[in-house]
């Protein structure tokens, strides 16, 4: 080994440093901290979930449509699917948590949607957000509800919203529609629900809701008719054009008013009545009665021409009620037409010459009486050409005895008659022959000969005006009349009216003594009658052939005449004073 070899080699020290914890490793555990955080704080605040049921979901997306009340996103679309047996649509909402306390079962929820009525467009903000469910309720916290049918239109008015609920009923539906509006003095008021057939198919009803304060004039007195918007009336002013408004005019609408006071405020679900004009409506208010109208029926052997709804029942000429229904049912009676109408009708008492105190049975009993004493009802006519049918109620002594009988409906009938016999001289057919009866040729020939005396009249007429001299005619008036204007003022200045007013109180004077004479007449004439008396007495006691007999006889008529004359004179100034002066 040489002594290099022997040189020792040093190894070199091998230190171990420990291990530090990186601060690198806190950011994946904190963010992964945090993200649970969040998560957990997310399911923590949201809200649950509901169930609405629609029948259609056009326009709905998960996740992107939202539930909106008043314009404010209160839930989100999470699912959508349909229901069992594919009969409608179930769209899963997952509603925010602060107004889960308010979705209890009055909760409403209806698809809003673009639409264009006559009222102008709702739901344009959805053409660029997209469709949306709207909801409404009340601020008033109740139990919790899951799952909800949605409305196919919208709520006549919103929950908590203050007025009155009412019910429309109408012969026919006409231009009612589902939002039509309720006026009254031509403001809008209110508006009208959804319209809904009768099951007999006579009547449409619908649901209207009248704003506050307005539902005040709400009383039993109240009367609705149609304001199709477009009124046009010829009377004696002349033709009148009303239009209510364009909403109404469109899709048409009702308006109402109370023609009578001092009716009663009515309550929610009242039913009125729609009346087609105005002129309806008052009639109707005008004719109504305190008391409970009388319900009877009249079955009629098939359909009757012209007997419709409405029709008029007339008692004594005077209407005492209308056909409230027209019905068809099957009578067993073993005749061949099993088939007959039930026509029901409304009466009113008071028109029946009912007392008012009576209540509705005890009018019914006296109607019982009226018609075992001959009470019928039959179809009858009237009109100027007697095509109107109406239904009355008359006495008829000769019919057989009958009674009101009750059906196993319930319903009360009135017995019937024959229908009244048409007088051949009434109707169209009268009319005729009247107007066939008249002398035309006669009125014919007097009316050209009176058209040409009026002719010779105008021709005569024309020949005086054209006459000569007929234009100085006014200038030889105006003449005269200032000639006479001048003899005025000077019989004026020459003072002959005072002269004639001395002479006329002269005058009066006379006449008040001729008054005094003529009393004073009457007596005179009586003394001399009793002087010619005398005489007749004292020539009595001489002989009738005796001179002095004949002078006094001659005597006697002298004073006689004259007594006679008196008399006439006293009798005519008595009669006319004033002939003493005039001398007649």
């Amino acid at each position: 080994m040489t002594p290099e070899d022997n040189t020792t080699v040093t190894r070199p020290k091998v230190e171990t440093r420990k291990r530090r914890f990186s601060l690198v490793w806190l950011m994946p555990v904190l963010a992964i901290a945090i993200s649970a955080y969040v998560v957990w704080n997310n399911y923590n605040q949201r809200g649950p979930l509901i169930t609405i049921v629609l029948q259609s979901g056009a326009g709905i997306s998960a996740g992107a449509t939202e539930v909106r009340i008043r314009d404010l996103k209160v839930g989100v679309v999470e699912d959508i699917g349909f229901s069992d047996g594919m009969a409608a649509v179930e769209v899963k909402v997952r509603l925010d948590k602060d107004i889960v306390g308010y979705v209890d079962e009055d909760a409403q929820f209806w698809l809003v949607e673009p639409q264009v009525t006559a009222r102008g467009v709702t739901g344009i903000g959805t053409l660029l957000s997209g469709v949306y469910i709207a909801a409404n309720w009340d601020g008033v916290e109740g139990k919790f509800k899951d799952r909800f049918t949605a409305l196919t239109v919208p709520p006549l008015a919103s929950i908590g919203e203050e007025g009155t609920r009412i019910v429309l009923r109408a012969r026919a539906g006409g231009q009612l529609a589902a939002g039509a509006p309720v006026l009254t003095s031509g403001l809008e008021v209110g508006r009208i629900g959804q319209p809904e057939l009768s099951k007999t198919g006579n009547t449409v009803t619908m649901e209207a809701f009248i704003f506050k304060p307005y539902d005040a004039r709400l009383t039993s007195n109240t009367r609705f008719w149609d304001a199709s918007g477009l009124s046009l009336n010829l009377g004696a002013q002349g033709l009148a054009l009303k239009v209510d408004s364009l909403a109404a005019l469109i899709e048409g609408g009702v308006t109402f008013g109370e023609p009578v006071t001092g009716g009663q405020l009515v309550s929610d679900g009242h039913v009125f009545d729609v009346f087609p004009t105005e002129a309806a409506a008052r009639e109707n208010a005008f004719e109504a009665n305190v008391l409970p109208s009388i319900n009877v029926s009249v079955l009629l052997d098939g359909d009757i021409n012209g007997l419709n709804l409405d029709t008029l029942v007339r008692f004594r000429g005077i209407k005492a009620g209308e056909v409230a229904d027209l019905v068809g049912v099957a009578v067993e009676d073993g005749s061949d037409n099993p088939v007959r109408l039930r026509v029901d009708l409304r009466l009113s008492p008071t028109r029946l010459g009912l007392s008012r105190d009576q209540t509705a049975d005890e009018a019914i009993a006296q109607l019982k009486t009226r018609v075992a004493n001959g009470l019928r009802a039959r179809v009858g006519q009237e009109g100027l050409f007697g095509q109107t049918v109406i239904l009355e109620l008359v006495r008829l002594p000769e019919q057989p005895t009958a009674e009101i009988t009750q059906g196993e409906d319930g319903r009360l009938y009135l017995p019937t008659a024959p229908t009244a016999e048409v007088d051949p001289n009434s109707g169209v057919n009268g009319l005729v022959a009247r107007l066939s009866g008249l002398p035309i040729e006669e009125l014919m020939a007097a009316a050209t000969d009176a058209l040409g005396n009026v002719s010779r009249l105008t021709t005569t007429a024309d020949g005086l005006l054209q006459s000569e001299g007929l234009d100085r005619i006014p200038l030889t008036l105006d003449k005269t009349l200032g000639e006479m204007r001048t003899l005025v003022e000077a019989i004026r200045n020459g003072g002959a009216i005072d002269n004639l007013n001395a002479t006329l109180q002269s005058a009066d004077s006379a006449l008040k003594s001729v008054d005094s004479a003529a009393a004073s007449l009457p007596a005179l004439s009586a003394r001399l009658n009793t002087a010619a008396g005398n005489l007749e007495a004292v020539i009595a006691g001489y002989g009738d052939q005796s001179r002095l007999y004949g002078d006094l006889r001659g005597v006697l008529g002298d004073f006689a005449r004259m007594a006679e004359s008196f008399r006439s004179l006293a009798r005519s100034i008595e009669r006319n004073p004033s002939s003493l002066i005039r001398g007649r």
